[in-house]
């Protein structure tokens, strides 16, 4: 990406975030469990961005915009080890403190670079249909990374 085209994407990034008060940033990757979607525009609120691995675009961008619209307006917050079972319709999720946020969302570290915001993050992660999460023995989702480490081992 050339200095101009970053420009141009961090301009994008901050237009989307006036609109909709949220950018939701894609990164593909050949393995489905591998590829995820993060927000940026929670820093500016003082609140950690959001990571979701794994799902189809049209239940992850859904998820992230409820949920970046819930924390903006105050009404919900979560935290490292929360359990939560209304976020992805019809599955628990846990909220996983990501251990090092700048690596696995660059482009949120790139657009609050030199601003006062350090950028900090959750994932959202999901079990499989057997409710076993991706660290525990005879999961079905061996694939998805787990950014940080998980405060709770229950289901």
């Amino acid at each position: 990406m050339t200095a101009g085209q970053q420009e141009i994407g961090l301009g994008q990034i901050g237009e989307d975030i006036k609109c909709t008060g949220v950018h939701l940033q894609f990164v593909p990757q050949p393995i489905l469990l591998e590829t995820c979607w993060y927000t940026i525009g929670l820093t500016g609120h003082g609140l950690p961005e959001m990571i979701l691995f794994g799902l189809p675009p049209d239940i992850s961008r859904p998820v992230l915009r409820v949920v970046a619209s819930e924390v903006i307006a105050g009404r919900r917050t979560f935290t490292p080890g929360q359990c939560a079972d209304d976020v992805i319709e019809g599955h628990p999720v846990q909220f996983v403190a990501v251990t090092e946020p700048a690596r696995h969302l660059p482009v949120a570290a790139l657009f609050y670079g030199g601003t006062d915001f350090a950028v900090e993050a959750l994932q959202i992660v999901w079990p499989d249909r057997y409710l076993r999460w991706p660290w525990q023995p005879g999961t079905h989702l061996n694939d998805m990374p787990v950014l940080g480490r998980p405060t709770s081992f229950g289901s």
